[in-house]
């Protein structure tokens, strides 16, 4: 009788490494980065961004907005996922904390041009929610980078 509760504990001892290895693994997630070029007194956009159309009219009124690129990509922590958007601009985000402690997700997402950081920025975001980044042109137009993660 005496055995039965020392099995009992030596099986409960061996799962301990196994629970405290799951609770350190984090999950991955499914990231979406993408660009869009937003025309100042244009009403055009592209059929490619009907679904967040209202979104984007609400962000920037009066423009006309241009799909540049879209990836998506499951990453884990570490990883990152890459657009590129035309004449030197790259945007890039890293997925830095896949849930934090207030059930956000934490994303890093940086502009550059020609090689050169434009921007680098921490983004805490609820998950399936967009945030958008934006950067004024030289042409007066203005470049959005739109990032999401569920």
């Amino acid at each position: 009788m005496g055995s039965i509760p020392a099995l009992a504990l030596a099986g409960l001892l061996g799962l301990i490494p196994a629970l405290a290895d799951a609770q350190t693994r984090q999950p991955a997630r499914q990231v979406t980065l993408f660009g869009v070029v937003a025309t100042p007194g244009s009403t055009a956009i592209d059929p490619r961004l009907a679904t967040i159309s209202g979104q984007l009219r609400r962000l920037l009124p009066n423009h006309g907005f241009r799909l540049l690129d879209v990836q998506s990509k499951r990453l884990e922590s570490g990883q990152s996922v890459a657009c590129q958007l035309g004449d030197g601009f790259v945007a890039a985000t890293q997925l830095a904390e896949p849930l934090d402690l207030n059930g956000k997700v934490q994303l890093r997402c940086e502009l550059r041009w020609n090689g050169q950081k434009q921007f680098d920025t921490l983004v805490t975001t609820p998950p399936n929610q967009l945030f958008f980044c934006d950067r004024r042109l030289e042409n007066g137009s203005r470049l959005l980078i739109g990032v999401g993660a569920r």
